[in-house]
């Protein structure tokens, strides 16, 4: 009989750590959160987008390429959010808190046995920005990923709190308010390297 109440009490624990609130909590993470909409021009919608934003360390420079020093929105990547009526997806993400400015954009097209890519490195200087606080969480507002001839762009198309109110909706994910952000201008220096050796794919 002891044995059954310990197989019971195992099971209700199992379900209690399964059920466990993984929201982020505005003022008490240590951690930050990001919330960005992408949305394809309608003229490209073929390429799936990468918007990679990095950390910069206390110098304004970008810090090594590497987990936890970036913030990437991908679209089409099956991890984002739709809004109904809203154009694009949206993606949330737990930031380290800090800094963060555009390194570049990235665009492949899949085709049936050859991918094509295109890079698109903001060489700048100047480039967006923003900055995130340790407990704080942020709305990017929605941006537009492009084709100019064969370079991947971006480039901010609304923020507005009605799109934000109904991301929430849809998903929950924050307990408290959610400070809406209009990237700033800043200067920081970009010397163009390939992400790996048997990669394209470029960043700063």
């Amino acid at each position: 009989m002891r044995v059954i109440f310990a197989v019971l009490a195992c099971l209700v624990l199992a379900q209690c750590a399964s059920g466990e609130d993984k929201r982020f909590r505005v003022g008490e993470a240590p951690t930050s959160y990001v919330i960005i909409g992408i949305a394809e021009a309608h003229e490209n919608t073929s390429p799936s987008y990468t918007v990679l934003w990095r950390r910069l360390d206390a110098d304004g420079q970008f810090m090594r390429y590497g987990a936890r020093r970036i913030f990437e929105a991908r679209s089409e990547s099956g991890d984002g959010v739709q809004a109904p009526g809203i154009p694009g997806e949206f993606i949330l993400s737990e930031v380290e808190p800090g800094t963060y400015a555009l390194d570049s954009v990235f665009a492949l097209i899949r085709d049936r046995r050859v991918n094509y890519s295109a890079n698109g490195v903001v060489r700048g200087p100047e480039r967006p920005s923003f900055e995130v606080r340790p407990g704080e969480a942020v709305y990017l507002g929605i941006w537009e990923a492009d084709l100019d001839d064969v370079v991947a762009v971006v480039r901010p198309w609304r923020l507005e709190q009605s799109d934000l109110d109904a991301v929430l909706r849809q998903t929950d994910a924050v307990v408290g308010p959610v400070r809406l952000v209009e990237p700033q201008t800043r200067s920081v220096p970009c010397t163009p390297y390939r992400i790996r050796a048997n990669s394209q794919r470029q960043v700063c």
